[in-house]
């Protein structure tokens, strides 16, 4: 993927992009995002004439002028729960928060994703009998104090490069079943190079996905106390990890929503980022369905290039 700002007006700006399959776009992006107009010469206009292949290149040219914007510009032309440095931030803060608070903002999520497995552990949400049988998705929103520009404003790089191949590579090659797990390594880590201090705000109530009988996605919203977008969501399936474990799945989470963004774009991730595992629910989705993705969500699939956490 290549792009090129082309032009500046009082709605936004003009970027060219040239695609993966060399196939040229003229996209129109607003200052907040939106896409005004797009042009293309290489796949049908109308939507359902374009396989699955060519509506995605058509997806991640937007995407991709979007992300450019927002480099090159410093506009945030991105959702916070779609943009990396936004996620980037999230486990950032995720690493230096002491045990207490993971408890006490994650508990709930905790309890109702083990509770499908565990008989002794009781569902704190009230859900429609029968859910664990279509597909249950969890989601939590996770707040931090500090908006987009002071979060870039405290790091020499942007916060999705300030987490190094190194310390992805402790984190993801840890032993999650033991004390020395994903969020103490990333804590000693952290106190050896300081790089920011961030603060997790608040977080959502738990919000449920699931597929009812006719195919459709229903959703039971969890309480939220804000009145905007989340810096991050966990999107997490039902598991069996103990509370060690769950830590560790949820920086993973994290780090695979990170590749998730960037593959959407059509570019690689960093490298620190070439981790396999689940990270944005509707990737999952897309990488197991369409045979233009290698199976990036699979912990046990051969995609050249990408490492396995820890046994899961």
């Amino acid at each position: 993927m290549d792009a090129k700002i082309i032009g500046e007006d009082e709605n936004g700006f003009g970027v060219a992009v040239t695609d993966n399959n060399s196939v040229d776009h003229t996209i129109s992006v607003g200052f907040e995002g939106d896409i005004q107009g797009h042009g293309q010469d290489g796949y049908p206009d109308n939507p359902p004439e374009r396989t699955n292949q060519e509506d995605e290149s058509i997806s991640q040219a937007r995407r991709f002028a979007k992300y450019h914007v927002y480099r090159e510009k410093g506009y945030d032309t991105l959702s916070p729960p779609n943009n990396p440095d936004r996620i980037a931030g999230v486990l950032l803060a995720l690493l230096e928060l002491e045990w207490e608070a993971v408890e006490e903002y994650f508990e709930t999520l905790h309890r109702q994703t083990v509770s499908h497995e565990r008989e002794d552990i009781t569902a704190p949400l009230d859900l429609p009998e029968g859910i664990e049988r279509k597909g249950p998705m969890y989601k939590q929103g996770i707040y931090l104090e500090e908006d987009l520009s002071t979060i870039t404003a405290d790091l020499e790089d942007p916060p999705v490069d300030a987490i190094d191949e190194e310390v992805i590579a402790e984190l993801t090659s840890s032993d999650q079943t033991t004390e020395e797990n994903f969020f103490s390594i990333g804590q000693a880590l952290l106190d050896q190079s300081p790089i920011t201090d961030l603060t997790i705000e608040g977080v959502s109530g738990v919000h449920t996905s699931y597929t009812d009988d006719s195919g459709s996605e229903q959703v039971i919203e969890g309480d939220d106390p804000f009145d905007r977008e989340p810096d991050a969501c966990l999107e997490l399936m039902p598991t069996n990890f103990d509370l060690p474990g769950f830590r560790f799945y949820m920086g993973l989470n994290l780090i695979c929503q990170i590749r998730d963004c960037y593959i959407g774009m059509g570019v690689e991730p960093p490298a620190q980022y070439r981790v396999l595992g689940q990270g944005k629910y509707k990737y999952t989705g897309k990488y197991h369905y369409f045979d233009c993705y290698p199976e990036y969500h699979n912990h046990e699939a051969d995609v050249p290039g990408y490492v396995p956490p820890v046994p899961l």
